[in-house]
């Protein structure tokens, strides 16, 4: 079992409320000590006790309580200055072993994870290909180390894929309400590969899932969109093509040639060319 357990992942309190921090201390080792990390990531030391004697505090706003198997950190009125993740700690030997941590907000103010999104939401891809998928969410920058990213394969054959902890692989920007990323790759992927994958961020006990993206690897035998659209275009034209020239055969076999058009332009000509001679002729006759 662990020597150094804190209860508490996360605790929310209002301004001006005193706050207990739990802290479990399974070992005989009686030195304890309280340290906070605030935002700009430095350790301060808020106290150090001998369970048996009188603690040594550094502000007079915290008050530790210690038996032989717990150490208690009270603050006994909260303000914004609080804000932070507090670590216990025992002296081992040379060493000071310390606990995962409880992170302390100010209740209403912020939640461990918001708006997991992935993307993209669909990968068409080819046998042997490498696929990226992303997952983006916010976190509260004291919350990150208490964060998992899990990736699943859901469906018959549902699987985790991926687990990260903390900040491995997980990337934030350095900021109160950090913008984090997580990006899975699947390289050399197969039909195996194929369905949907949600990923899940939890943080503190919080557990949000992104919206999903789907996986589609293509068969030896599937046709990208364009081959299919140039596919379908052609044998169109093509049918095209052959109706039209069944329809002027048959409109060709069926006329005869003295109602044709050609044959009816022919005899339009014609008798133009006719009237205007016997015009010509008329007009000569009487001039002689």
């Amino acid at each position: 079992s662990q020597e150094v357990v804190q209860l508490e992942c996360v605790k929310r309190a209002k301004l001006g409320d005193a706050v207990v921090l739990k802290c479990l201390t399974h070992s005989m080792w009686r030195y304890r000590v309280w340290y906070k990390q605030a935002t700009n990531k430095t350790l301060q030391h808020l106290s150090s006790a001998d369970y048996k004697y009188t603690p040594m505090v550094t502000d007079h706003r915290y008050f530790t309580e210690s038996s032989a198997m717990e150490t208690n950190l009270t603050i006994l009125q909260m303000t914004e200055e609080d804000v932070g993740t507090y670590y216990c700690g025992i002296f081992k030997s040379r060493d000071v072993v310390f606990g995962s941590g409880t992170v302390l907000e100010i209740e209403g103010e912020s939640e461990p994870v918001q708006s997991v999104l992935q993307s993209p939401e669909y990968i068409r891809a080819q046998p042997g290909d490498s696929v990226t998928l992303s997952c983006s969410f916010t976190s509260s920058q004291h919350q990150q180390e208490h964060t998992r990213v899990m990736w699943v394969k859901t469906g018959s054959d549902s699987q985790i894929i991926s687990l990260k902890y903390g900040k491995e692989n997980i990337f934030c920007e350095d900021t109160e309400e950090a913008s984090c990323v997580h990006n899975l790759t699947l390289k050399d992927i197969s039909s195996a590969e194929d369905g949907t994958y949600l990923c899940v961020v939890t943080a503190c006990g919080d557990t949000l899932i992104g919206n999903a993206t789907t996986i589609h690897v293509n068969g030896p035998f599937d046709l990208s969109t364009t081959v299919i659209a140039l596919t379908v275009s052609n044998v169109v034209l093509g049918m095209a093509v052959v109706v039209l020239v069944w329809v002027l055969c048959n409109y060709h076999r069926k006329q005869p040639i003295f109602t044709s058009p050609v044959f009816l332009l022919f005899l339009s000509t014609t008798a133009s060319s006719r009237q205007d001679t016997v015009v010509y002729s008329e007009v000569r006759n009487q001039h002689v």
